[in-house]
């Protein structure tokens, strides 16, 4: 019996079901079978995988692709992409995220059983200096004051403490930051907010609002309550975003 642990996101039970019959067959028994963007969240939080099988057409509000990337923050397991299509479109999009490899269907034992053992062998064997690399760490922010941001306000650059700051607002061409002691009105894209703030602390939830996570007293899948007793809304297409950065734990 091998140790590694393998999860297998497909919304096509059969297909799972195959995958899994395989892995068993070659010794792999510690599997797990997702066929959702949020069964596969929780999955990676309760069982950290040392590999994951993902289709690229999953259905629901974020296909393997935008999921994919998710993962990737959440778990150092290489990825491979389960498919069926070969449009360059989708393989370009793919690439992005450094897949360890494609299975295309319809697949067979000795498919699965190649790229199993050479994306393992790959990662058992790849170089200490080559994980440290991929895992950057706050000391290489590129900025001598790391845990505040400086806010221009009248004429002077104001320091406002990251913890301090509860919530980002869009609103047409300006943004409104919501802090402990003041509110500060700069026109700023939401895009150019995000780059600014880092990204361990502060996410988008929503088209028009970034929350620091550090403010977060409870949640659901429609809204965010912070600390400050603000409430925030959460666009549908951020949520498994938002839930891949939070340690949950659920009753099942």
């Amino acid at each position: 019996m091998k140790e590694e642990r393998i999860l297998i996101v497909e919304d096509d039970i059969s297909i799972a079901e195959n995958i899994q019959e395989i892995l068993e067959l070659l010794g792999y028994v510690n599997t797990d079978i997702a066929n959702s963007a949020n069964q596969c969240i929780k999955i990676i939080k309760k069982n950290r995988p040392d590999l994951i099988f993902m289709d690229i057409k999953l259905k629901g509000d974020k296909d393997g692709i935008e999921l994919g990337e998710i993962v990737k923050q959440m778990v150092d397991a290489p990825l491979v992409y389960v498919t069926s299509y070969s449009d360059p479109t989708i393989i370009e999009r793919a690439k992005r995220i450094n897949p360890a490899g494609f299975i295309v269907k319809p697949f067979n034992t000795n498919d699965i059983h190649a790229i199993v053992e050479i994306v393992l062998y790959n990662k058992r064997t790849k170089p200490v200096s080559e994980v440290a690399a991929v895992s950057p760490t706050s000391s290489d922010s590129p900025y001598l004051v790391t845990d505040a941001v400086f806010i221009k306000a009248d004429n002077a650059f104001e320091r406002v403490s990251y913890e301090d700051i509860y919530y980002i607002e869009a609103n047409g061409n300006m943004v409104t930051i919501f802090t402990r002691n003041r509110d500060y009105n700069i026109r700023k894209s939401m895009k150019e907010i995000e780059e600014i703030l880092p990204s361990q602390l502060f996410l988008r939830v929503q088209k028009s609002f970034i929350v620091q996570l550090g403010q977060i007293d409870s949640f659901n899948t429609k809204e965010i309550t912070l600390r400050s007793g603000a409430t925030v809304q959460v666009g549908r297409q951020y949520y498994n975003s938002f839930l891949a950065k939070l340690s949950t734990i659920t009753e099942s």
